[in-house]
């Protein structure tokens, strides 16, 4: 008897719950994207997973702890080397969702446009995820420097980029990227002194050991260019 009456009201009830989860959905898509933002080239994430994220965000009330726990996600997928096969497609798409799920995560734009921008070299959706986060939070000034650095980075104007980079690391709570692409731009504009002065710093303080190996490999090149640059000016003085 019991069973009957469950059966009964069971399929009204899934089918209640699917409904209300289908509207739900397209009600906090508009809430979430009020203007659309464009497409990135790179393929769209899948619907259904977008669709569940923003739902469970949305009806938990916990869009913080799924945004930070989708972020993790995010590292995930950018550390699994199989995923550059295809040059990290789906990064941005992946930026972008973390964004919509906690906007004033500010970690999400730094990193992700730093990655886009200086290691994919898709400058124009790291400008969109800054822009994004821009809009999102028009307090946040690290956001707007790294937006002028990487202006500047695109069209190789180095010593008007280093600034930017220095000003926003010197605030704190910098990527770790971040500072090893300053030490990079150093290089870049001659800097020899400055950038070993920086991968120093960071031989010295991170836990990483692939950090520790990559400054330690980037010392050795400037070490090297250091020398030759001295040997060059003793003969040319």
């Amino acid at each position: 008897m019991a069973n009957d009456r469950f059966l009964k009201w069971a399929v009204p009830l899934l089918i209640f719950v699917f409904l209300t989860q289908a509207y739900l959905s397209s009600k906090l898509d508009r809430w979430v994207h009020p203007a659309p933002f464009e497409n990135s080239k790179a393929g769209e994430l899948d619907p259904k997973i977008v669709s569940s994220l923003r739902a469970a965000a949305f009806l938990s009330g916990y869009k913080v702890l799924i945004g930070h726990a989708f972020w993790i996600r995010v590292i995930q997928y950018y550390g699994d080397g199989f995923n550059g096969s295809d040059h990290f497609s789906k990064l941005y798409d992946y930026c972008r969702l973390a964004s919509d799920l906690n906007p004033q995560f500010i970690s999400v734009y730094t990193y992700g446009a730093s990655v886009l921008a200086y290691q994919l070299n898709r400058m124009d959706e790291a400008s969109k995820l800054l822009q994004k986060g821009i809009l999102a939070n028009p307090n946040a000034n690290n956001l707007k420097l790294l937006l002028a650095a990487m202006a500047y980075h695109n069209s190789a104007n180095y010593e008007r980029e280093i600034p930017f980079l220095e000003i926003q690391i010197a605030q704190g709570n910098a990527p770790t990227m971040l500072i090893n692409i300053l030490a990079n731009t150093y290089k870049k504009a001659g800097r020899t002194d400055d950038a070993i002065r920086l991968w120093l710093q960071i031989l010295k303080t991170t836990d990483s050991d692939v950090q520790k190996y990559e400054a330690a490999q980037k010392l050795k090149e400037l070490y090297a260019i250091s020398k030759t640059k001295n040997s060059l000016e003793k003969v040319n003085p």
